[in-house]
């Protein structure tokens, strides 16, 4: 532990010099286009990824089910 137990604040802020400025702001470009999108494509796409999910799920919980009763049968 230290003796000191106050604090002493932050350290004291030195201001820049008089006459200083930044040398050059650089402006940003305008930004560019993005590309178009195919939205039936896309919704085409995240309705074939729903469908995988929930078959995935479904053999799964399935699967579950199966390896429950067959550890309660086994017993």
């Amino acid at each position: 532990m230290s003796d000191h137990a106050e604090y002493d604040g932050p350290p004291v802020n030195v201001p820049p010099p008089p006459g200083w400025r930044v040398e050059a702001v650089a402006l940003p470009s305008e930004p560019r286009r993005l590309p178009p999108q195919d939205h039936a494509a896309i919704d085409a796409a995240e309705q074939r990824a729903r469908l995988v999910t929930h078959w995935i799920t479904l053999i799964s919980v399935a699967l579950m089910f199966t390896v429950l009763i067959v550890g309660l049968v086994a017993d």
